[in-house]
Parts: structure tokens; C-alpha cells; sequence
């Protein structure tokens, strides 16, 4: 006989450790990065994680080279302070 509460528990211990094991990237990961030609805003970076989310190849990761891809391509270019 199956005992589901025991299945269940198992479940939920292992959903814990990966809550607390898992790689994530946020928002706030595209907001505070230091690009040197864009700027990007929550709305245009939750638009870049989404896409990088669903995009991304499981080959290769996610990197802070995919991250400055991203906010190139839904980021805002800076104005030229020099002038």
C-alpha cells in the first residue's frame, strides 16, 4: 500500500532544497549591473529577463555576458556626456 503522506513529505523536503539550492536571476541583476553604453529600467528589464528565460540554451547557462546581451538589446543607449 501506498502511504501518500510519506510521498508528499519526501516531495516537499526536496522542493525545500532546492529553494534553497537553485540559481536565479532577477530583475534586480539587470537594474544594478554597470553596463558601460546602456541603461535599462525594471519594466524594459523584467521584458529582457523574460526573454532571456525563454531563450537561454541549457548548453550554455545563463551568464553576466548574457545578461549584457540583454540589456543591449531592451536597454536604453546613454547619452554621450563629452559634448
Amino acid at each position: 500500500m501506498i502511504n501518500y503522506q510519506e510521498k508528499y513529505e519526501a516531495l516537499l523536503k526536496e522542493f525545500e532544497q532546492y529553494k534553497r539550492e537553485s540559481i536565479k536571476w532577477s530583475v534586480e541583476d539587470f537594474t544594478w549591473y554597470e553596463h558601460d553604453k546602456y541603461t535599462i529600467n525594471e519594466e524594459q528589464a523584467q521584458e529582457a529577463l523574460e526573454r532571456m528565460i525563454r531563450k537561454h540554451d541549457a548548453d550554455f547557462g545563463i551568464s553576466w555576458q548574457t545578461v549584457d546581451y540583454y540589456i543591449e538589446e531592451f536597454g536604453t543607449l546613454k547619452e554621450d556626456t563629452d559634448e
